[in-house]
């Protein structure tokens, strides 16, 4: 899975502590990107955080996101 995050973008924090509480159960790529920068290719505008599952689906929405990190 990969997790975009972007600074001082809402919901980051919350998702960056459910990733460091997955550490070593998930394996999960971080990558900081720029605010306006389109990280899924059917939103019309920029949404991060967002996580990519390995099958291609996206989750934007961090309380989402961190339910995904938790299993």
């Amino acid at each position: 899975m990969r997790l975009f995050v972007s600074e001082g973008a809402p919901g980051n924090l919350p998702v960056l502590a459910a990733a460091g509480r997955a550490r070593g159960r998930v394996e999960l790529l971080i990558s900081t990107v720029d605010p306006e920068e389109c990280m899924v290719p059917f939103l019309t505008r920029p949404k991060v955080p967002v996580l990519q599952l390995d099958s291609g689906n996206y989750l934007f929405s961090a309380s989402s996101i961190c339910r995904r990190q938790n299993l």
